[in-house]
């Protein structure tokens, strides 16, 4: 209903916007391509290889790796690219916007896909509303084949900062970024995921990568500021700053593009692994 709806809205934004996490998509696409077509040349996958990205909201993701999958001429015939959505009616439009993807409902706590079917599986900004990212790591390595590749692009909003000599905005700013931390299921999603495939015993080559970037112009991410207004009502509503200072804060940002800062600071992590080879796993235990 208005849930979808209101989410629908905030995918379309970001796609008519440049992402500033692009060069991370990017990265993760290649390897992710990689992947499927080393099984492919290996002989593993039959009939056909497998990409999934759970949590695949519109498909933006799917539709950039079936466009660039096409024109390495691994098509439909030899690669299957599927995206894994909870909310059933935001498949329904991925499935509009990109009809040669494959998108199934499913949460990341209970994938539906068999055991070692997957050569490579993609996951972001998820792990942050996971309330138990332990569950959703065994799902996605238990799908994927032994030797697979596994990524996730992941931030922790304990890295953000707020570059102003103003005080009173990076208050207004703290206020904010406390505020959305305590909304979320895993704040530190990579720092969790990072520490939580280090301690696995069937999985190999995990690497941890960053990617920092800054936002002068906030309204190119959030049109119209209007995501950033409704934080700022909820926390004059609880008493954590007046109105004045949400008033101010938000015509600093406005005007940011023009005077300088603040500038919001942030880094995403990438986060991948390799799926241990079955004799691996029997040897290292």
């Amino acid at each position: 209903g208005d849930e979808v709806q209101s989410m629908a809205k905030l995918f379309a934004a970001y796609a008519s916007c440049e992402d500033p996490q692009q060069r991370l998509r990017n990265r993760c696409a290649a390897q992710l391509l990689e992947a499927a077509a080393r099984s492919i040349e290996g002989g593993v996958a039959e009939p056909k290889a497998l990409l999934v990205d759970v949590g695949s909201g519109m498909g933006r993701d799917v539709g950039a790796w079936r466009a660039q999958a096409d024109a390495a001429g691994l098509g439909a015939d030899r690669l299957d690219i599927v995206g894994v959505e909870l909310l059933a009616a935001l498949n329904e439009k991925a499935a509009v916007e990109h009809p040669s993807c494959r998108f199934v409902t499913g949460d990341v706590a209970a994938l539906p896909l068999d055991d070692s079917t997957v050569d490579g599986v993609h996951c972001s900004r998820l792990l942050i509303h996971s309330p138990d990212a332990a569950k959703a790591i065994d799902e996605l390595v238990r799908v994927l084949r032994p030797g697979g590749f596994g990524v996730f692009e992941e931030g922790d909003y304990g890295s953000n900062s707020c570059l102003t000599g103003d005080a009173r905005t990076a208050t207004v700013f703290r206020a904010v970024s406390d505020a959305t931390m305590g909304k979320l299921a895993n704040p530190h999603a990579a720092r969790v995921a990072y520490t939580l495939l280090l301690a696995r015993d069937d999985v190999e080559n995990v690497v941890l990568e960053s990617d920092s970037f800054c936002i002068l112009d906030m309204e190119s991410m959030d049109p119209g500021l209007n995501h950033m207004q409704k934080n700022l009502e909820g926390l004059v509503a609880a008493g954590t700053i007046t109105q004045e200072d949400a008033d101010y804060y938000r015509e600093r940002v406005r005007n940011a593009p023009h005077v300088g800062e603040p500038i919001i600071a942030a880094v995403m992590f990438k986060i991948s692994f390799k799926k241990k080879q079955i004799r691996e796993v029997a040897n290292s235990a």
